[in-house]
């Protein structure tokens, strides 16, 4: 059984507009190749830097947060622990990053960012949102708000635990 084919150059900006149409009621495939195409902008942008999305991400956590261990940085962009260790020894190589005896617990470490990753910063923030903004560029302003607005909900509602009747 052949699936149909989507084929509306006019409505899909791409070299192959045939896109199953069969998948386009799937809300995993269209996440799934939203993020794909994201990060294939992210990779263009970052890439030349030797630097992933996931780079930065560490780097804008540490920026928030100062110094904060590896598990802590793990919790706020739920990554694995042996993620989280191949990234942190890739950005110590890197040079983006340190890690330091933990302030006050003696079996982890802390996490620092460096004084290239601070210089660095500013130049990987801008990069990734022009990569943002091309990604986005088939949205007019409103509906790029409504999107970010929507997926913020969404990842809120599923990675924020909810608090308990007694805290405040």
């Amino acid at each position: 059984m052949t699936a149909k084919l989507l084929r509306k150059p006019t409505e899909t900006p791409s070299a192959d507009p045939q896109i199953s149409e069969a998948l386009l009621g799937y809300l995993g495939f269209l996440l799934g190749k939203t993020g794909q195409k994201l990060r294939e902008f992210q990779e263009e942008s970052l890439g030349p830097l030797g630097i992933t999305g996931k780079h930065l991400g560490i780097l804008k956590i540490l920026q928030e947060k100062g110094s904060i261990s590896q598990h802590g940085i793990g919790q706020c962009i739920h990554i694995d622990r042996t993620t989280m260790v191949d990234l942190i020894d890739d950005m110590e190589k890197k040079g983006l990053v340190e890690r330091r005896e933990h302030p006050t617990d003696r079996r982890s470490h802390a996490v620092y960012m460096t004084a290239k990753g601070k210089e660095l910063l500013p130049k990987l923030h801008n990069l990734a949102k022009g990569a943002e903004r091309k990604f986005l560029s088939s949205l007019n302003q409103a509906e790029q708000k409504e999107f970010v607005r929507l997926l913020k909900k969404l990842v809120l509602s599923h990675y924020t635990k909810p608090r308990s009747r007694g805290s405040l």
